[in-house]
């Protein structure tokens, strides 16, 4: 994509920010030319003593003071575009994020990083780089101009040692793009080590340097260090080539300019009006290898976020059907995702309304992807989901958002107080409600233990939080949001015992009322299902009750056997399991694939 064809592609009014700030800043480029060119009649008029000195000194000054207000402008319009880009760009995320199916944003950035990275890369595109580029380019044409009109001779000179400038800053920057790329990649993946050392930062404490995420953190700095390196040797070359050209062209002049004066075919004067206005020329070439290894960069992060909002955002109607209650069924659902084998395939289920479904497996199976098509985090590339006999397709987001609630394994919050954040589920839940979903939840006890209580502000993403604690948050504004379908991932792998067996209860007390289905590596939470789905290699392994499925299956009696030491560690199975021995029939069927 050309420079072009992306400003073609911002909105109407970044376009318009950005016209503007172009318009002064080659103006106030023009200026700045027409200043080094004042000097010229300056130089001779001093020389020669003549009565015209006065006058040019007067023109210089008011140029110059005109540049000078001239370019204040231009650096307000630049400002003032790039604060205009960042804001349609993040009114363009904020409609459209939502709207897109994550797998399809993370192979593009991740969009956590969109803001912090992207956008306000972008931003310093007409905020830091358009004036330098413009005076770069139109100073030096504006200086060949008027030296064109003192000498054509020496104007033709010098366009002609233009040409090894422009050829060594081309073969700079295509010698030095594959590396930039992979330098890129390199701090990516440096970004996220160190966010997963910062939030396991107590674990890592205790586990000591020899930790797995040390090393890839240790890994990763590394490979940075060795791409940076890789990439100054890679770009030294043309920077020292575009150098040298700038200081043989201006070696070349002053020779000539000597010898010319020798032959008396130049005036000294001359030659010192003609060295100025050479310098005026080559100074703003000079910075060209590092405006285009800034330009490139920012052009980069333009293309990304560019091509965020090109993302084709998955469709509702306005006016969607309405569920008739909050039954579950997938049939046949398939999906690749971004690469070419399936992570689900011919995959079947039907939950009825009010029941506790646990998908189990092992790892890679699709149990996360599986929950996402059921909760329509993205569309299945074959089969449908449907939720009280109609298509998740088929509702409006309306609905469709009053009608689950996810929870997923990256639990993320939002910069506020802990009681904010789980309002957020229902505004107008009391003290009262927060606090029975934070008994749910297993939050009680770490809101005792904080000073400011429902106050209290869990950061940017939760980050003052423990990860633990942000998942209880999150099950807790679950547990309080009034939607019939709760769909959660892990909601217990990051709880201590006594906050996973107050959970299991909550869970365990909602059959009747809500459907919930959980995808969990936990036997414990799996023996209290009504019905259970074994997951393996993105097909359906079995389905039926737990008990049936430690009988007829291997896998996941093999799976349920380790809950065994576990046992004594929560004593309100007893009472469930006597409550599932109620439930459990013959009509309860296993159907294995």
């Amino acid at each position: 994509m050309t420079g072009l064809d992306r400003l073609r592609s911002l909105p109407a009014d970044s376009r318009r920010l950005l016209r503007r700030a172009l318009g002064w800043s080659a103006l106030a480029a023009v200026l700045d030319g027409l200043c080094g060119l004042a000097l010229v009649p300056l130089v001779l008029a001093w020389a020669h003593a003549a009565p015209t000195l006065g006058g040019t000194l007067a023109l210089l000054l008011g140029l110059t003071l005109l540049q000078a207000a001239v370019l204040y402008g231009a650096l307000r319009a630049g400002y003032r575009a790039g604060g205009g880009l960042a804001a349609d760009a993040v009114r363009g995320l904020v409609r459209h994020l939502p709207r897109l199916a994550p797998p399809r944003v993370r192979a593009v950035a991740a969009p956590e990083g969109l803001l912090r990275g992207p956008v306000l890369q972008s931003m310093g595109l007409p905020a830091h780089l358009l004036g330098p580029l413009v005076a770069a380019l139109v100073t030096p044409l504006t200086v060949l101009a008027g030296l064109a009109w003192i000498d054509p001779w020496i104007a033709a000179g010098l366009l002609l040692m233009a040409l090894p400038m422009a050829l060594a800053l081309r073969a700079g920057a295509r010698h030095t793009r594959a590396s930039e790329a992979a330098r890129n990649a390199a701090e990516h993946r440096v970004a996220e080590q160190v966010r997963a050392f910062a939030e396991h930062q107590a674990l890592l404490r205790a586990a000591g340097r020899a930790s797995a995420a040390h090393d890839r953190l240790d890994q990763a700095l590394h490979d940075l260090h060795r791409q940076t390196r890789h990439l100054l040797r890679r770009s030294l070359p043309a920077g020292l080539a575009l150098s040298a050209s700038v200081q043989g062209a201006f070696a070349l002049v002053l020779l000539a300019g000597l010898w010319a004066v020798q032959h008396q075919a130049l005036d000294g004067p001359r030659l010192v009006a003609v060295l100025i206005l050479l310098a005026r020329f080559l100074e703003p070439l000079s910075q060209l290898t590092h405006l285009d290894q800034a330009l490139r960069s920012a052009w980069r992060a333009l293309d990304t976020w560019l091509a965020v909002l090109r993302l084709p955002p998955l469709t509702s109607p306005a006016q969607g059907g309405q569920p008739v209650d909050a039954g579950l069924t997938a049939t046949r659902l398939g999906y690749a995702g971004e690469g070419a084998d399936d992570l689900l395939a011919e995959v079947d289920l039907r939950v009825p309304a009010g029941s506790l479904v646990a998908i189990v497996g092992p790892s890679g199976a699709g149990k996360s992807t599986l929950l996402a098509l059921l909760g329509r985090s993205f569309d299945p590339d074959r089969g449908a989901v449907s939720l009280g006999g109609v298509d998740l397709r088929q509702l409006s987001e309306t609905t469709l958002a009053a009608s689950r609630n996810l929870v997923f394994q990256d639990n993320h919050l939002f910069h506020g107080s802990v009681a904010w954040n789980l309002r957020m589920a229902r505004p107008e839940a009391d003290e009262a409600a927060l606090r029975a979903a934070a008994e749910q939840a297993g939050l009680a006890p770490d809101l005792a233990g904080w000073p400011d209580g429902w106050d209290t502000e869990v950061g940017p993403g939760g980050q003052r939080l423990s990860g633990g604690q942000r998942q209880r948050i999150c099950l807790a504004r679950a547990l309080l949001s009034p939607a019939p379908l709760l769909l959660l991932d892990e909601p217990t792998a990051s709880l201590d015992a006594a906050a996973e067996a107050r959970v299991l209860d909550s869970l365990a007390a909602l059959r009747g009322r809500r459907t919930v289905i959980v995808v969990t590596h936990r036997p414990a939470l799996a023996r209290l299902a009504d019905q259970v789905m074994v997951l393996e290699g993105g097909r359906v392994r079995a389905v039926g009750a737990d008990s049936l499925l430690r009988q007829r299956d291997a896998w996941y009696a093999a799976f349920v056997a380790a809950d065994a030491e576990a046992a004594p560690m929560f004593p309100h199975r007893s009472a469930i399991d006597r409550e599932r021995s109620g439930i459990e029939s013959e009509a309860d069927p296993l159907r294995s694939q």
